[in-house]
């Protein structure tokens, strides 16, 4: 039987089949996942926030930034066994959750999807789909036997990527 394994906001888990990674409840958030499908090894990162720039990187949780989480993700699928030359990405979250303002434009969701897809362009890494914007909240669960996505929203039917 297969193990869920939870991962919560600003956090890196990785895993290899049977287990299964999952979030609950993804709003402007991004969250990551990298997979090896030869390997059965694979990742998620939950990703709160586009930049560290100007951050002092001593002193941050580098799973909060889009920057700064996708390295660390690429670096913790292949401590588990994975090869880079056989990663893929999928993406999910980036919801703009809360109405715009007369003074201030609500763009976080949009901002953490842009930020994350640069990333992995930077690192070479293939963005293989991914299930972004809108402003609904999501759930999904990761199968490492597979690599299929699970996505939940509320009052729509799951959607496997």
């Amino acid at each position: 039987m297969s193990s869920v394994i939870p991962v919560g906001m600003s956090q890196l888990k990785t895993a290899k089949s049977p287990s299964q990674l999952a979030v609950y409840g993804i709003g402007s958030c991004i969250i990551l996942s990298m997979y090896d499908a030869a390997r059965h090894v694979g990742g998620l990162a939950h990703i709160m926030l586009p930049d560290s720039s100007g951050m002092d990187k001593s002193n941050i949780n580098t799973i909060k930034f889009a920057d700064t989480a996708v390295p660390a993700l690429i670096e913790a699928v292949l401590d588990e066994g994975a090869l880079r030359v056989g990663l893929e990405a999928k993406i999910f979250g980036g919801s703009e959750m809360f109405p715009p303002t007369e003074d201030f434009t609500n763009t976080i969701g949009r901002d953490n999807t842009i930020a994350v897809k640069a990333a992995l362009k930077k690192h070479n890494i293939p963005l293989k789909c991914e299930d972004t914007g809108g402003t609904h909240g999501r759930s999904i669960e990761f199968d490492l036997s597979n690599g299929v996505v699970k996505v939940y929203i509320v009052g729509e039917e799951v959607r496997e990527l």
